[in-house]
């Protein structure tokens, strides 16, 4: 009886050993892929959704499309849109753990930038390259008043010149030269400071020219442009909100995209409110 008392407890033993060492360890939290950084970035910074999608499309099979990863982007703000597109462009992560001798290539154990993210001298060189090589944009805006049924046309020709960005500083700097059909209406030096900014956004020049129209109370009027121009919009702290004009979207798209970059290592961007 003792013997088999003692096999008995020596096999419970031996499978509560067994079966110890069969359950796997728990599961590591999901640590967002740097494509997906680089999203809740711009999320974070208030950037339009039409950016967002234009990067999501140009980084295909980068982004973590787990459900953790997911979740996170939903938390800091992304919209049905930008979920789809990730889903359609990204690829799950590995199921095996990043270890030491893990080719460059493969997802990264921290959820921190990547270290050869671009610094800010060469992000604001960037920046005052782009502004300085747009040249003049024309461009025409027909206006349609549903007051008393008129119609007209409005030319403008904005000219972006002499930017300077210093990194040091922090700051942006260019001359605005703006006529309406013909008629100066601004000729002005403009200077930001991106410790300042609270939002860069990129629209259609027509959306952006009917939100200023419904500001200024005057909502019967609609407006057209032609050709098709974007406006980059930076929104100030100071209730500012200076716009630069580009004939090419994906041109103020990468631009948006740099000055969002410069604006967070600067430590700008938005800021938290209370309630």
């Amino acid at each position: 009886m003792r013997i088999v008392t003692a096999l008995f407890t020596m096999i419970l033993v031996s499978a509560a050993a067994l079966a110890q060492q069969s359950v796997p360890p728990p599961p590591q939290p999901a640590v967002d892929s740097p494509a997906n950084a680089e999203v809740l970035k711009l999320l974070r910074a208030g950037v339009s959704e039409r950016v967002i999608l234009h990067l999501i499309s140009a980084t295909p099979g980068k982004f973590d499309t787990s459900i953790s990863a997911l979740t996170a982007l939903k938390q800091a703000g992304a919209d049905d849109a930008e979920i789809t597109a990730i889903q359609s462009h990204g690829t799950a992560p590995a199921a095996t753990p990043v270890v030491a001798g893990t080719p460059a290539s493969s997802t990264p154990t921290t959820g921190a930038p990547p270290t050869n993210s671009p610094t800010i001298e060469v992000t604001m060189q960037f920046i005052q390259d782009k502004l300085n090589a747009m040249g003049t944009v024309n461009f025409a805006g027909y206006v349609h008043d549903a007051s008393n049924n008129a119609d007209g046309v409005q030319r403008f020709r904005s000219t972006i010149s002499n930017a300077i960005a210093n990194p040091g500083a922090c700051s942006l700097s260019y001359h605005r030269l703006v006529f309406n059909d013909g008629r100066k209406e601004h000729d002005e030096n403009v200077f930001i400071s991106l410790r300042d900014v609270e939002n860069i956004s990129v629209l259609p020049d027509e959306q952006d020219w009917q939100m200023y129209l419904v500001k200024t109370g005057d909502s019967t009027k609609t407006v057209k442009d032609v050709p098709d121009i974007s406006a980059l919009v930076i929104k100030l702290n100071n209730g500012k909100d200076p716009t630069i004009r580009f004939y090419e979207q994906e041109m103020a798209d990468r631009v948006a995209k740099a000055l969002v970059h410069a604006v967070e290592l600067c430590g700008g961007g938005p800021k938290p409110e209370p309630f």
